[in-house]
């Protein structure tokens, strides 16, 4: 595999800085908020009114034809949708610094929303990017700078923000994540994008050309997409519950809330970058279809080692650990292969839309996973759990094998051929 071209050193700087720019964002609202007003005194159920500023991240697909489809500003594409949203974004966080914790909890889901709308669509406007940038091997190294950058907001976003709204307060904390969201913007001068291309350009922005604009139902009618879509459904079909208990089975086996909150945080991070980086590495090596089911094997390895765990046949804590450590490990590597997959099979007149109803689906499916996971431990205890996981995860690895193989038949070549 050969890579197309050489990129300048500031290409790499400028997709470090988009990817987190939304993560910081992102995760202050999923994790530290939510925290900070609990810690301030708001009753469960209304922090629990947060949950619904997950939905923009989900439902983002229906506008991302939009993104796709029109300029803003003039000044490039994609580079004006993430100055407008970025400047968005770091309005928002000013607000709800600004209005401190204590206003009605319809007020902070109110900005929250206009954060999370805001982070969707510089999401759609990034991940454009970088699909109609990135070529070949290159796909190995942006992915693991998209999955880097998630661990990064867990740090910043998540971590970090709670440490200062405990020393600084809330109002100094919010005003400083408003800063770090916009710092990033001082790099979209280096972010170059291509002229138009007469022959990708949809009839929209081609007067004459008989295609259609970028729209869902293109996506539907392209060879090989709806294998691509059902193997981003079924990929992380099992990991949501395993994930929603995580923390509740390192509790049930005597870990302290300190050390669960060490592995979930600054661990799993940790292992995030880890992970990105030897995915990027593997992906080099061998082909996005051999990774992918290199790792969903693994996965269901490391799931049946948690059923093992649970009817105590693997000793107590550092087995569990280890398995867990592992985990978060993996969930990287898998989040820039099956990334890297998404963006090898996108069409370059609508690269926003099309990966982002593949990562929409993927997202969806996680997330739904998380909910039956609490309700399958409460019935069937962690063993019960554990064993719908591995079997899930059995079924999952024989699904991504045989998707795999019809994307290659129906659309025409390899997958690494796609890119």
């Amino acid at each position: 595999m050969q890579e197309y071209h050489a990129r300048p050193r500031g290409f790499w700087t400028v997709l470090v800085a988009l990817y987190i720019a939304q993560g910081i964002p992102g995760y202050l609202l999923i994790m530290a908020v939510p925290a900070a007003l609990r810690a301030a005194g708001m009753p469960l159920q209304q922090v629990g009114m947060l949950s619904v500023l997950m939905l923009p991240l989900v439902l983002k697909f229906l506008w991302a034809p939009f993104v796709d489809r029109w300029q803003p500003l003039d000044w490039g594409h994609r580079r004006s949708w993430i100055l407008c949203t970025q400047l968005a974004t770091a309005a928002g966080v000013v607000l709800l610094a600004l209005c401190g914790p204590q206003v009605p909890i319809a007020t902070i889901v109110a900005i929250g929303m206009l954060i999370s709308l805001s982070v969707a669509t510089q999401d759609i406007a990034t991940d454009g990017y970088a699909t109609q940038q990135l070529r070949g091997t290159e796909l190995g190294r942006g992915n693991a700078i998209q999955a880097a950058a998630v661990a990064g907001g867990v740090l910043i976003g998540g971590s970090l923000s709670l440490v200062l709204m405990e020393r600084l307060g809330w109002q100094p904390a919010l005003l400083l994540m408003a800063a770090l969201c916009l710092l990033p913007l001082l790099t979209l001068p280096w972010m170059a994008e291509p002229e138009p291309d007469p022959e990708r350009m949809p009839a929209a922005a081609a007067p004459g050309r008989a295609k259609t604009g970028p729209s869902l139902r293109n996506f539907l009618q392209r060879p090989g997409m709806l294998s691509v879509l059902a193997l981003a459904v079924v990929f992380r079909l099992s990991e949501g519950m395993q994930r929603s208990m995580e923390s509740s089975y390192l509790l049930h086996n005597e870990l302290s809330l300190g050390q669960v909150g060490v592995l979930g945080g600054a661990g799993a991070a940790i292992a995030g970058l880890a992970g990105s980086a030897l995915a990027a590495l593997w992906l080099r090596w061998r082909s996005r279809e051999q990774v992918l089911l290199a790792l969903s094997g693994i996965r269901t390895l490391v799931f049946a080692l948690f059923l093992l765990h649970s009817l105590h046949w693997l000793g107590s804590d550092l087995p569990l650990v280890g398995l867990t450590v592992a985990l978060s490990l993996l969930r990287y590597m898998e989040m820039v292969a099956l990334y890297a997959l998404f963006m090898s099979a996108s069409s370059h007149s609508q690269p926003g839309t099309d990966f982002t109803i593949l990562a929409c689906a993927e997202f969806l499916t996680y997330m739904l996973s998380s909910m039956a996971g609490g309700f399958i431990a409460k019935q069937f205890g962690f063993s019960g759990l554990f064993a719908v996981t591995s079997a899930l995860a059995v079924f999952s690895w024989l699904a991504v094998a045989r998707l795999l193989l019809s994307y290659r038949c129906t659309s025409g070549g390899s997958v690494e051929a796609a890119a």
